[in-house]
């Protein structure tokens, strides 16, 4: 069945596609003599040259999706599918795409997620260049801990995600995920860990709603810090022709092991929407709302964030991102020092590059550049911060 919408989709974009063009590639060729073979590993060259010299092909670009997902790469395959979603494709070809996506999602019992990176930064502690603040007339020195201060690190982001069939329409969803930041000072060092179980429902192609239980604990400076007990819930699902949006909660309590003032439940909102503007250009967004009623109205507030950005990729292989972020954080609690509420505000700028010309077995290389600033009426949570770092990816 898969194979025939396959087939079905491209055959009618075959004949447009060769209609515009003098001279057929003889990349299209030879990948095309490949996959009638039954060898999709040695098409896939063939494949990803014409993705890189065509971007804006969806033909090719719909091939080298189905070339991996025959391959069983299934994370490199939708990125592809989905990308291929933003051309003027008709009922049949969309559906075809659809179903594919859905295939993936159904079969994807383990999903990996990792990323590596060396990371120079300007400010890694996040601390103030400030030297000392004035409290009523008082001037007080901030530590050197407290200050803005350069340092190279690792920054590793992994997750595990296994979801074995219950029945249609079921599966359970059990989850692992883990950032580190280690630096050769220990106190910048930071760690966090959050394992989830629950299931997921799918009451028809590509809409999927899950929910269940969280734990985690975050150390700073090589020591436990904080454990986290709760729950989520989430929604996600492809809208029209061209849209996939998610939306998700989380209510947890968080303890501190020596930071107790800060205890207390948090409720956290969070929606994500891609948009396919074309084969190579997608627009997307993402923000969140988290409310803190910890037992100190000092620790209590709210925050969030709204972040805009967008893909593109350039014939020739090179791909770019960027994204702005702009946040805020407001406090309930008045400062005894300061007297007001501390508030701050926040934007910055990330951009990340990737040629998939480059590749090392399973990955490519990314090149990613940061700024950021945040501006508070506290002074000692002022603060900015530039980073570049080179790492790798696997969805290229």
């Amino acid at each position: 069945m898969f194979a025939l919408c396959m087939l079905l989709l491209i055959g009618m974009l075959g004949p447009e596609r060769v209609s515009a063009q003098t001279s057929v590639p003889q990349d299209w060729l030879q990948s095309n003599k490949q996959m009638e073979a039954g060898n999709p590993h040695a098409a896939l060259p063939h494949l990803e040259r014409l993705v890189r010299d065509y971007p804006d092909v969806v033909l090719y670009r719909l091939e080298l999706g189905y070339a991996l997902y025959l391959l069983e790469r299934d994370a490199r395959a939708q990125f592809h599918f989905q990308q291929a979603r933003g051309a003027t494709l008709n009922a049949e070809q969309r559906k075809a795409v659809d179903y594919t996506l859905a295939q993936i999602a159904a079969r994807k019992t383990w999903s990996i997620r990792l990323d590596m990176r060396v990371e120079p930064a300007s400010n890694a502690g996040k601390g103030t260049a400030a030297g000392s603040i004035n409290v009523g007339g008082l001037v007080l020195t901030i530590p050197n801990t407290l200050r803005a201060r350069s340092a190279t690190g690792v920054v590793v982001n992994a997750g595990a995600t296994y979801r074995p069939r219950l029945s249609q329409t079921l599966e359970a969803s059990l989850s692992f995920d883990t950032s580190v930041r280690q630096y050769d000072d220990k106190a910048l060092r930071e760690t966090q860990i959050v394992g989830r179980a629950g299931l997921r429902y799918s009451p028809r192609q590509n809409v999927f709603f899950e929910g269940g239980v969280l734990g985690g604990k975050a150390y700073t400076g090589g020591a436990p810090y904080s454990n986290r007990f709760g729950v989520y819930g989430s929604y996600s699902s492809l809208i029209g022709d061209r849209t996939s949006i998610r939306f998700g909660v989380e209510r947890y309590r968080l303890t501190h092991d020596t930071f107790s003032i800060a205890d207390g439940p948090r409720t956290q909102f969070d929606a994500q929407l891609s948009y396919a503007l074309s084969p190579n250009m997608i627009l997307r967004s993402r923000g969140y709302l988290l409310h803190a009623d910890a037992s100190s109205t000092l620790q209590s507030g709210l925050q969030g964030a709204l972040t805009i950005g967008a893909m593109y990729a350039f014939k020739g292989g090179l791909v770019a991102a960027v994204d702005v972020t702009t946040g805020f954080e407001n406090r309930d609690g008045i400062n005894a020092l300061t007297g007001n509420r501390r508030k701050d505000r926040s934007v910055s700028i990330n951009t990340e590059f990737y040629s998939s010309q480059y590749q090392i077995g399973p990955f490519v290389p990314v090149l990613r550049a940061n700024w950021q600033r945040n501006t508070s009426n506290q002074v000692i949570n002022s603060f900015s911060n530039s980073s570049v770092s080179l790492g790798f990816r696997t969805s290229f």
